[in-house]
């Protein structure tokens, strides 16, 4: 019977997610994610072949759980201010979980992605998929007669929250505050006449 480990999957990503928002993707090495895991070097490399699985797996980890909260208000809203609500889910995220707030709003996705077997990739572009799918489905039901109604939408829920919050990380939690001013410029971006 072998001993049980002292370290899961979930420590060495979750290690791998502080590193990489500490230090960028390009400065992350399999001996200092072992470090903040408190993890022998080899049995990272015996659970994960490559710095590129551990940074991808740590972007889709970030990614799925900023994807469930986010697709989970636009899939309830009813109506278009429920919709924006989703908006929020940007700054809260970085506030929540700050590293994971790092890796997806300061980062290129590839910047993760590039040296990742091709199953991550894979589980990525579904991730990404996944929420541009939400926000076209919302612009469908709620915004249905605007024609413009999904690129309003995109703009609100995903290009101003981004933009904010940029403004802040990596060094910097968005303060809570900053979710009025994105609340504001979201109703505005759908109430817009953009061409």
């Amino acid at each position: 019977m072998g001993r049980p480990a002292r370290f899961t999957d979930h420590d060495l990503i979750a290690a791998t997610t502080r590193v990489a928002a500490r230090l960028g993707p390009a400065q992350t090495t399999l001996a200092l994610i072992a470090k903040e895991a408190r993890a022998p070097v080899g049995s990272v490399y015996h659970r994960y072949p490559s710095k590129g699985a551990l940074l991808a797996e740590a972007w889709i980890e970030s990614a799925a759980a900023f994807g469930l909260r986010f697709r989970a208000v636009l899939a309830q809203a009813k109506t278009i201010d429920q919709a924006l609500q989703a908006a929020l889910i940007t700054p809260q995220f970085a506030r929540d979980n700050h590293a994971g707030g790092v890796i997806l709003f300061t980062h290129r996705r590839d910047d993760f992605l590039d040296d990742a077997p091709e199953e991550s990739r894979n589980r990525a572009a579904q991730q990404t998929s996944e929420v541009l799918h939400e926000v076209a489905d919302a612009a469908k039901r709620l915004l249905s007669t605007d024609p413009r109604g999904r690129d309003k939408l995109s703009l609100a829920l995903i290009g101003l929250p981004y933009g904010a919050v940029r403004m802040f990380l990596p060094h910097v939690v968005p303060p809570a505050d900053l979710e009025s001013v994105i609340a504001e410029a979201a109703r505005a971006a759908v109430a817009s006449c953009i061409h």
